[in-house]
């Protein structure tokens, strides 16, 4: 329990260092759920105790006002459902995650099941947490080809920190009366139509204005004075990777031996997104958009006329009054996106396994869910893309987080044409991309080319380039 725990504080220290975003730990303690069951007595089994004594789950968890209120519903439907099963549910946000749950390592009480992050497979390496394909082995109710292709968390072949909770994808977004304006016409919802990268940028000029109302091509456009941007990337991973596949590139190399990025495929897509901002002057510097407020906010005040970021801002957009759609997002060749999502993980320091493995389907089941599933979240389940009435529980147009084309735009778009993500694919995956990201800081600022940078960061990660968890 001792060596455990050191582990653990040990990761977190490092964790801590890199300044990430992250949910919750546990501490101590090893063995399968029924191993768990004879230390912890009877109360570990599923009812809640053998005599109906009273088991409480402490549930760490994340996200906007919206999430914690849907997740505070299905924790009620849960209790319900199991009336021995109390959740202690710890809703922390973002920005005080980190120092909350240190302080809740050090003082021995950590969670029994959490919202995770990147991190986790980490914590897998060292033992902390379940391994999810264990806990599958005696519960005939889920089976791994029930799940998206590319949805896991593994931290080896046969072992993993479970399935995306939820799944969440690359979106681009617009206002359509700004289109309107402009006379330009709307952003195509399916993959084959999808606009080459020429035309999108041809369609964020048109949608870019100066103060003196004049667009990029036109004479005496003020380039340090622009008032309207026709398009804003988030400037991530998730923004610029499916640019890099669309090119035929991809984070590493086929064979995961070598550092991907800096390869022809990927440094040309790179560029043309920092062109975006230093040569075609359509979208916002990262000095820029600083002062740009969120997706939702910043098409509603006609700051920007496109978003390309995470879909998880329909939902902030939804509860706007704007006329807003969603389109596929551009290709360069060929059209590659990706699926994206943190897990719920079970820690072996939990004193109630299985009462937390019940909890954990529960959360992850979509019906359970559904509202969090109409607007934020997108399913991880392969039913809820193929059953016309599933789909139409979570996807129909008509709800205010499914604008028309949704389902081919996002849903479709995503599913047909899914590659795995680099988050939860690539082996050391965070500390790359801590190198990668300040290093692509000057890419977008137009004091490096993408190739200068890319092969910089190269000599940097080459001991860190160790494969791939998924493919």
């Amino acid at each position: 329990m001792q060596a455990k725990s050191g582990k653990l504080k040990t990761l977190f220290v490092f964790l801590t260092i890199l300044a990430l975003f992250v949910t919750a730990c546990g501490t101590g303690g090893s063995g399968s759920p029924a191993n768990q069951g004879q230390q912890g007595g009877e109360n570990n089994k599923a009812d809640g105790g053998k005599n109906g004594e009273k088991v409480t789950l402490k549930f760490t968890f994340w996200g906007s006002p919206e999430e914690k209120k849907a997740v505070e519903s299905a924790i009620k439907a849960f209790e319900q459902k199991h009336p021995n099963i109390t959740i202690n549910p710890i809703h922390i946000p973002g920005t005080d995650f980190l120092q909350k749950l240190n302080a809740m390592v050090a003082g021995n009480e950590a969670p029994d099941i959490s919202y995770s992050a990147a991190w986790k497979l980490k914590m897998g390496e060292e033992g902390l947490i379940y391994n999810f394909f264990d806990l599958m082995k005696d519960d005939p109710s889920i089976k791994k080809e029930d799940y998206l292709e590319y949805a896991w968390w593994n931290w080896d072949k046969d072992k993993s920190a479970g399935p995306y909770q939820a799944s969440v994808v690359p979106s681009l977004m617009y206002n359509a009366d700004m289109f309107k304006e402009a006379g330009v016409e709307l952003p195509p919802t399916k993959a084959e139509e999808a606009w080459t990268w020429d035309e999108f940028v041809d369609a964020a000029k048109k949608l870019t204005l100066d103060r003196n109302g004049k667009h990029p091509d036109d004479p005496g456009f003020d380039p340090k004075n622009i008032k309207q941007y026709g398009v804003k990337l988030s400037l991530g991973w998730s923004s610029y990777m499916p640019m890099v596949l669309s090119n035929g590139g991809d984070y590493l190399t086929a064979d995961g031996k070598e550092f991907g990025l800096s390869k022809p495929e990927a440094t040309e897509a790179l560029q043309r997104i920092a062109d975006l901002i230093n040569v075609h002057h359509v979208s916002p510097s990262p000095v820029q958009a600083s002062s740009i407020p969120a997706p939702a906010t910043a098409l509603q005040s006609k700051k920007v006329a496109m978003v390309i970021d995470g879909s998880w801002n329909h939902l902030d957009l939804s509860k706007t009054n704007i006329n807003w759609g969603v389109g596929v997002l551009p290709v360069i060749k060929d059209y590659k996106t990706f699926f994206l999502g943190g897990s719920l993980i079970i820690f072996k320091s939990s004193q109630h396994p299985k009462e937390a493995w019940e909890f954990s389907k529960f959360l992850t089941d979509p019906q359970n869910v559904l509202d969090l599933h109409q607007g934020l979240w997108m399913p991880q389940l392969n039913k809820w893309y193929e059953d016309p009435q599933l789909i139409d529980e979570w996807a129909n147009e008509e709800l205010p987080g499914r604008p028309a084309g949704f389902q081919d735009a996002v849903m479709r778009s995503t599913y047909e044409h899914a590659e795995p993500s680099p988050e939860n694919n690539v082996k050391n995956f965070v500390e790359i991309d801590a190198a990668v990201s300040a290093a692509l800081d000057q890419v977008w600022l137009g004091e490096k080319t993408a190739e200068a940078a890319m092969k910089e960061v190269e000599t940097k990660v080459k001991p860190l380039v160790q494969g791939t968890y998924l493919k």
